[in-house]
């Protein structure tokens, strides 16, 4: 069977590099470069611990709907990993950031929260309890 990785998140904004700048400012993620694509968009490029997040406008300025940070089908949000989840939290909290749900114990044995990224875009932020 063939293998298989995570290549990279792709997420729409209405401003690629303002939504870039969020993640540079809030995570310390990096902008790994600029791109234009089909249908005159262009995509910003971040990288964290080798996982490529994509953030590009509509396309022909097509109008595209928000997204939700409420419960729904379809890829409801993505996760960083946190080696200290308080420090993480209470960073981002004086950063200003959404939370949408404090620290909390979960049943699989990671303490999570999460928060209201750019463009409705909703973050989980995962520390193993052991």
């Amino acid at each position: 069977m063939a293998q298989l990785r995570v290549n990279h998140i792709h997420l729409r904004a209405p401003d690629p590099q303002k939504s870039a700048d969020w993640y540079v400012e809030k995570f310390g993620l990096k902008i790994q470069g600029h791109a234009k694509g089909l249908g005159g968009t262009s995509t910003v490029r971040l990288e964290v611990d080798n996982l490529t997040i994509n953030i590009t406008s509509a396309p022909n300025n097509e109008q595209i709907p928000e997204g939700t940070t409420e419960n729904h089908f379809g890829l409801e949000h993505f996760g960083f990993h946190t080696d200290d989840i308080a420090s993480m939290m209470a960073d981002l909290e004086a950063k200003g950031v959404k939370v949408l749900l404090p620290i909390t114990d979960s049943p699989s044995g990671n303490r999570i929260s999460y928060v209201e990224g750019p463009d409705n875009v909703m973050i989980e932020l995962v520390q193993p309890l052991s």
